[in-house]
């Protein structure tokens, strides 16, 4: 048991000399590889690529020998299994040593790579070389999935202070896929402002501004915005009947403040149109209708009352 806990705390430990080797690259200051080098690091990395199966391979091969160890019946075991047991205890520490050896050599030759030289490497060694690269700037500019290695590609935008102001990124929508643009809102989170869709779909701070089985984006406008409109004219266009405070000429812009009441002409017994037949069936003004404006449309005279026919102006600035 010894033993395994000492190869454990070896892989350990070479592993960390690994991930050291690897945080040294510095690919800006690669400037003097010798192409014909590139064969020797191909080859190296097959090696390390080998010996990764090897020590996968052996490590299975440990560990179902130690599954059949009966620790209450070791003095029954087979030395010559014993032997066996210890002989691929230190393969497997070999392949460990050897890992960190090969892996080092590799940072080495990394580290001789001079960018401007990409162009001239096989096209698999030049790709991935690429691809760390992309790595090293994905959070600045991403522009293909590939490179992204299956993440969604993504601009990001930041602000003066360094933090993430906006974001332009790959957007899916079950089997679509389309751009969404995010900024930030006042409590400074990212907040989706608008979504492109390949279906044509467009939306606007969550909510299907554009379908895209439109005929174009004005249809869709005005089909929105005719119950809305219809909705703020309702009950506004007809011509009343008032009694006013003042007198009056057709075409006078007036405020409802001068508006006595609402009254329509009604006659008398006698069959001409009074103040007292016409007082039993009026109405208050109320007072939103007071605060607006009205034209006078004509008017109704009488012997004993003149009233006066009323249109709102409307003003959709209100």
């Amino acid at each position: 048991m010894n033993i395994i806990d000492g190869i454990v705390n070896d892989l350990a430990t070479q592993t960390k000399d690994v991930g050291r080797k690897l945080e040294q690259i510095d690919l800006s200051k690669l400037e003097q590889i010798d192409l014909s080098e590139m064969a020797v690091l191909t080859q190296k990395m097959n090696i390390v690529d080998g010996i990764v199966n090897n020590l996968a391979t052996q490590t299975e091969v440990v560990g179902r020998k130690l599954e059949q160890i009966d620790l209450s019946k070791l003095e029954q075991i087979d030395l010559s299994e014993m032997a066996v047991l210890t002989q691929k205890m230190n393969i497997v520490d070999g392949i460990v040593n050897n890992l960190a050896t090969q892996t080092e050599v590799v940072g080495r030759k990394l580290e001789q790579i001079a960018s401007s030289k990409v162009e001239g490497l096989d096209p698999q060694t030049r790709k991935y070389l690429q691809d760390i690269q992309t790595q090293l700037t994905s959070d600045t500019l991403t522009l293909q999935l590939d490179d992204t290695r299956g993440y969604d590609s993504s601009i990001r935008f930041k602000d003066k202070d360094g933090a993430l102001g906006g974001l332009i990124k790959r957007e899916v929508k079950g089997n679509l896929t389309g751009l969404s643009i995010a900024t930030k809102d006042k409590s400074g989170s990212l907040v989706d402002r608008v979504k492109f869709y390949d279906d044509k779909d467009v939306y606007i701070n969550g909510q299907c501004f554009v379908k895209g089985t439109d005929t174009s984006i004005f249809d869709e406008i005005k089909r929105q915005l005719k119950p809305y409109i219809l909705g703020l004219l309702l009950g506004r266009t007809m011509v009343r009947s008032a009694n006013l405070r003042e007198k009056a000429s057709i075409g006078d812009i007036i405020t409802g403040d001068k508006i006595a009441y609402w009254a329509y002409p009604s006659e008398n017994g006698s069959g001409y149109i009074s103040a007292s037949a016409t007082q039993e069936h009026t109405m208050a003004v109320s007072a939103e209708n007071a605060r607006k404006r009205w034209r006078i449309m004509g008017k109704t005279d009488s012997y004993y009352i003149t009233l006066y026919w009323l249109q709102e102006v409307i003003n959709f600035d209100d």
